[in-house]
C-alpha cells in the first residue's frame, strides 16, 4: 500500500515539475509538486512510527479509501491487519480481504450505533470491548481514558469521515503514544 502511493506520489511530483518547466509560474503544478512532496513526508513519518496528531490524519484521509486500501495491501499486511484486528489469518488474500471488509462494515454499524445511544450510556467494559475491537488499548485504563480514545475514534470516523482501515492503521500511531507515556510513568514512580 504505501509503495503504490509512494510511487503515485512520485509520479504527480514528477508531471507537476514537468508542467513547471514548460509554463513557469504555474500555480496548479506547483500545488501539486507540494502535495505529492507532503504525502512523501507523511508516509515516511507513518513508517518510521512518529506520532501522528488528528488533524494529520484527517489532512490525508481522502488519499485512503476502504476497498482501495485493502485492495492495495500486500498479503503480509493483510496478515498483520487481521491479527490485529483479532481475525483469523487463514486463507486466501481474497477471504482475508473478505473479513476485513464485514469487520469494518460491522464496526460502522457499531459506531453509529454508540453516537446514537451516547458514548455515556456504555459501561466500562463495554467501553473496554468498544476500545479492543477497534484495535486500541483496553486494559488498565480508567474509563473516562476509554472514553477518551473512543470519542477520538468517534470524531475521526463518524464526524470527519476518516476511512475505518486508515483509522485501524493509525491506531498503532497512538498505541506508540500511550506506551511511551505509560514508561515515562513507570520511570517516574521509581
Amino acid at each position: 500500500m504505501d509503495r503504490t502511493l509512494e510511487e503515485l506520489a512520485k509520479e504527480q511530483k514528477r508531471i507537476a515539475a514537468k508542467r513547471n518547466q514548460e509554463s513557469p509560474g504555474n500555480e496548479i503544478a506547483n500545488k501539486q509538486e507540494q502535495s505529492a512532496a507532503s504525502m512523501l513526508e507523511f508516509l515516511d513519518r507513518a513508517r518510521k512510527g512518529e506520532m501522528m496528531p488528528p488533524d494529520v490524519i484527517i489532512q490525508y484521509a481522502k488519499y485512503f479509501q476502504d476497498d482501495l486500501t485493502l485492495d492495495n495491501m500486500p498479503r503480509m499486511q493483510l496478515v498483520n491487519m487481521c491479527r490485529y484486528m483479532q481475525l483469523q489469518p487463514y486463507g486466501a488474500d481474497s477471504f482475508l480481504r473478505f473479513q476485513l471488509r464485514h469487520r469494518i462494515r460491522q464496526l460502522k454499524e457499531d459506531d453509529q450505533r454508540i453516537i446514537w445511544e451516547g458514548i455515556d450510556s456504555l459501561t466500562k467494559m463495554e467501553l473496554r470491548e468498544a476500545c479492543q475491537e477497534r484495535g486500541m488499548r483496553s486494559t488498565g485504563l480508567s474509563k473516562e481514558a476509554y472514553k477518551k480514545s473512543l470519542q477520538q475514534w468517534l470524531d475521526l470516523s463518524v464526524h470527519n469521515g476518516v476511512p475505518i482501515s486508515l483509522l485501524i492503521m493509525s491506531r498503532t500511531f497512538f498505541l506508540q503514544e500511550e506506551m511511551a507515556r505509560a514508561d515515562a510513568g513507570d520511570e517516574a514512580a521509581k
